[in-house]
């Protein structure tokens, strides 16, 4: 097979100038999480020595009975038992049919401080914020990203050449089950148990909520140019219902005189080859790269799509949550459906078989730099499970259910992405292989990672012989109404952060809305600008790095800060059942290490990519700034020495259910350091 130019623009060597500050913007990074390691060290150096006497000597051993009691009504309260000074619990009880026995536990390090400790306010829930209608609409919320533009582009498809199924496959299914699964389960948790967004649930360990704040910033400059995402498929849809699509024929205004519509091509004289149709609507329409346009020229229909996205999110925003909550799941429910057709029918028209699949098992072009950016490549593709922006599943996990099993709603969302991806590579390959056969790849030009996607999907299914513009139109339907789901996923995260946060914003959520979305919609309009829409890769690339950055500071602050036995004391609290001390060792210590490969591969396609180094260095520097900055607010308002105001500082704030049952069986046990455990069924 032919080799397209897209391959070459992948490996373009930058000048020394942006390789240079683009290393240094993402270097910030590295050095921002070895400080933290430090400080890390030194916090929980002073934790263990200033909290609980009778610490850390059986804290190994009591990790394995640290099985909470799941359910309030059975026993609370009723296994209380004396234990000694060693944590051995006193002779077992029987409670209701189970098994009881009262352990005393020294390994839970951290004690809640007061708001006299840390001069900080009392948390106080929003008890009008509501609840999903069902507990299934956080699944279809979450699998919503995995319909995303990205599931569709041609990174995976080139990832795909150069490792193989064997490479690449591999990578991605261990990256989604030792980095995108673990991380989404501790922001799950963090939302579910708090019941708060990305900034308040960081009173779980408060020196760390400048991530709150920097999630909310990133959250925001991603919305500023994330309707473009939903826009463009939205364009395509509606273009494809017309009895000629537009981009199968020359005979439109925007059309060059050189335009051509032919379906062969030799590969000797591709050089002399006419632009082609599907590459003349991409540019003018979309991109608005015409004659005589300039850096400013608007692509109206891009505008016209944004103004209808952004009125249509403001509608669902003033609704209730449960209303949200049932049109995303409707809407997933299409997408599942939707997709599907398409799916089994290109399969079918194309004659995808085994074979065809059996030739992409080894790699396409053998070279070990190649396997290894396939491998990297399956790490960032992994990564996308946890949505667009940063601290989605934690608004999403907030508005669960106390009892919601998480863990269980974690595995099923992650397998539904890996499933979805791996139908959507096949339909790129299919998509590429076809467009290559009868266009030439050269045509696509890597000005926007969009171009592949619309242009060979938009040529593949307008020469589809039965029924094109029905297939057209809800392969691009999918697309459009997962970008929706995200662009509204991503609201709700900015809007629950700020009035879970700020308790006087609660009075004004209406009016605070539609300012915002006034706001964000005047911002995006500079995107539909040729200039503006060249920049949104590489803000996409931006938003990954930063996402990965966060994610390795929320494994640290979690199983190392907080601590993995009240952690893992946590999750049994919630979930009501037994977490195995292999999946804390797991999350812990295996999947930082996946996390430090796609921040590797991250930076370096940021360096390949070209992009604009002055913007990244930028974003990256007030991002960590802001958590640092914050880091040094919060020490200075807390009273007494440097080493009681770390242990303030990095221990929990009211950091309870906000349930009072709940809370009350929770302050009980953590209050008197004793817990109910289950044996399963085994008298102690």
């Amino acid at each position: 097979m032919k080799v397209g130019s897209s391959s070459s623009s992948r490996n373009g060597n930058p000048n020394h100038r942006k390789s240079h500050h683009l290393l240094l913007s993402n270097g910030i990074g590295w050095v921002f999480i070895l400080v933290f390691i430090v400080l890390i060290v030194s916090g929980e150096v002073s934790t263990y020595n200033c909290s609980m006497k009778g610490i850390c000597g059986d804290a190994k051993q009591q990790i394995n009975h640290c099985m909470l009691l799941g359910d309030s009504e059975n026993g609370i309260g009723n296994g209380s038992g004396n234990g000694n000074e060693n944590g051995i619990g006193a002779s077992p009880e029987y409670r209701g049919g189970r098994t009881f026995r009262s352990r005393q536990v020294h390994s839970l390090a951290i004690r809640n401080t007061s708001s006299y400790d840390t001069m900080e306010r009392p948390f106080r829930p929003d008890n009008l914020r509501g609840r999903w209608s069902k507990s299934v609409d956080f699944y279809f919320a979450s699998s919503s990203y995995a319909f995303s533009t990205m599931a569709f582009s041609d990174v995976s498809v080139w990832a795909l050449m150069l490792g193989g199924w064997k490479f690449y496959l591999s990578a991605y299914l261990l990256s989604v089950c030792f980095y995108s699964l673990p991380i989404f389960l501790i922001q799950t948790f963090l939302g579910q148990f708090s019941t708060s967004g990305a900034i308040s649930a960081f009173r779980v360990s408060p020196i760390f909520k400048g991530i709150g704040y920097s999630i909310l910033l990133l959250n925001l400059g991603t919305l500023t140019y994330y309707s473009v995402n939903a826009a463009v498929p939205l364009i395509y849809a509606v273009n494809s219902l017309h009895d000629v699509m537009p981009w199968m024929s020359c005979n439109n205004t925007w059309n060059s005189p050189n335009c051509s519509t032919h379906d062969r091509y030799d590969e000797e004289d591709d050089s002399e080859q006419n632009p082609h149709s599907t590459v003349e609507y991409f540019h003018s329409m979309i991109g608005s790269i015409k004659e005589g346009s300039s850096s400013f020229t608007l692509s109206w229909s891009m505008v016209l799509a944004i103004l209808g996205i952004w009125f249509v999110v403001l509608v669902l925003l003033l609704s209730r949550v449960s209303i949200i909550g049932k049109v995303l799941r409707c809407a997933c429910i299409l997408m599942f459906a939707f997709f599907l057709s398409v799916f089994v029918y290109l399969v079918i028209h194309e004659q995808v078989g085994w074979q065809s699949l059996l030739d992409y098992l080894h790699p396409t072009i053998i070279s070990w730099e190649g396997i290894w950016s396939s491998v990297g490549t399956a790490i960032l593709q992994a990564s996308m499970v946890l949505g667009p922006g940063w601290g989605s599943v934690i608004t999403l996990g907030s508005y669960n259910s106390f009892r919601s099993d998480a863990e269980r709603m974690s595995f099923w969302v992650n397998l539904t992405h890996v499933l979805i991806t791996v139908m959507a590579i096949i339909c790129g390959h299919v998509a590429n292989d076809h467009f290559e056969l009868h266009v030439a790849m050269w045509h696509v030009e890597k000005k926007h990672t969009m171009q592949f996607t619309y242009v060979a999907f938009a040529y593949l299914f307008g020469n589809f012989a039965t029924l094109p513009k029905l297939w057209s139109f809800l392969f691009f339907a999918v697309i459009f109404l997962s970008e929706m789901c995200a662009l509204i996923i991503q609201m709700m995260s900015v809007l629950t952060a700020l009035f879970d946060e700020f308790e006087l914003l609660r009075k004004r959520k209406q009016e605070i809305t539609v300012l915002l979305v006034l706001c964000l919609t005047s911002i995006s309009i500079y995107f539909c600008t040729q200039l503006g829409f060249s920049q949104v890769s590489a803000l996409s690339y931006i938003a990954l790095f930063t996402q990965i950055v966060f994610s390795a500071l929320l494994i640290l602050m979690t199983t190392w800060i907080y601590g993995r036995v009240r952690f893992q004391c946590d999750l049994q609290f919630m979930l009501g059942k037994t977490i195995s001390s292999f999946k804390i060792f797991t999350i812990r210590f295996v999947a930082p290490c996946f996390i430090a490969l796609a921040l590797w591969e991250i930076s370096i396609m940021l360096v390949r990519n070209k992009a604009g180094d002055t913007v990244i260095w930028t974003s990256q520097c007030l991002v960590y700034l802001l958590v640092l900055g914050y880091m040094i607010y919060k020490l200075s308002q807390t009273n007494g020495t440097w080493r009681q105001r770390m242990r303030q500082c990095f221990a929990p704030h009211d950091w309870h259910p906000v349930n009072a049952d709940n809370r009350r069986f929770y302050e009980e046990i953590m209050g008197t350091s004793e817990m109910l455990v289950i044996d399963n069924g085994n008298a102690a």
